[in-house]
């Protein structure tokens, strides 16, 4: 009979040491439930879809001269005791020297590849969640996007209808259509 340990659990303290090492100094990680993860590059596709919402939120912010500081999956925030990197994040205030940003974002996407293990979206998706951070999944396979917002049920939304992020950016909207569906190649 093989007895396994429990993993080790590592506290956001034990996270920022593990970070400072000289070996971890140009890596990206995440801290979920106490665990400690490399964030690996993901699909140039995924970036894309990342970029596309990037760009109509800016030029949403701008046009209506609203605060607007957002990053990619190269960006990692504290969320309570978590440390998340979302494929792309939103907040008025201005994005920290810090790592982990110690200011958590209102809005956080995170682009599902057929890789992601269901038990890694799950723990993520109760960080979010449990902060209060408006979360899209986007699943590329299925050009779909599933909505968590705070204190509201799943949402979900295919290729016809449209996004928003309600109070966060009031007025803003996001076809799905825009994310996954090239117009030059219609």
């Amino acid at each position: 009979m093989v007895v396994q340990n429990p993993p080790h659990l590592y506290t956001f303290e034990d996270f920022q040491q593990f970070i400072a090492l000289p070996e971890n100094e140009d890596r990206l990680f995440e801290l979920i439930n106490g665990e400690i993860s490399e964030v690996s590059p993901g699909r140039t596709s995924n970036s894309e879809y990342r970029d596309l919402i990037a760009f109509a939120v800016r030029v949403f912010c701008h046009e209506h001269k609203l605060p607007c500081h957002t990053s990619g999956e190269g960006g990692a925030y504290r969320v309570q005791e978590s440390v998340v990197a979302p494929d792309f994040a939103y907040k008025r205030t201005p994005m920290s020297k810090e790592y982990p940003d110690p200011v958590a974002p209102l809005w956080a996407v995170e682009i599902i590849s057929p890789t992601d293990k269901a038990k890694d979206i799950r723990d993520k998706r109760k960080v979010y969640r449990q902060a209060g951070i408006l979360l899209w999944e986007i699943y590329p396979e299925s050009m779909s996007v599933d909505v968590y917002a705070p204190g509201k049920e799943l949402q979900e939304f295919d290729i016809n209808d449209v996004l928003n992020v309600g109070d966060i950016l009031p007025g803003f909207t996001l076809p799905v259509r825009d994310i996954f569906v090239d117009p030059l190649a219609e």
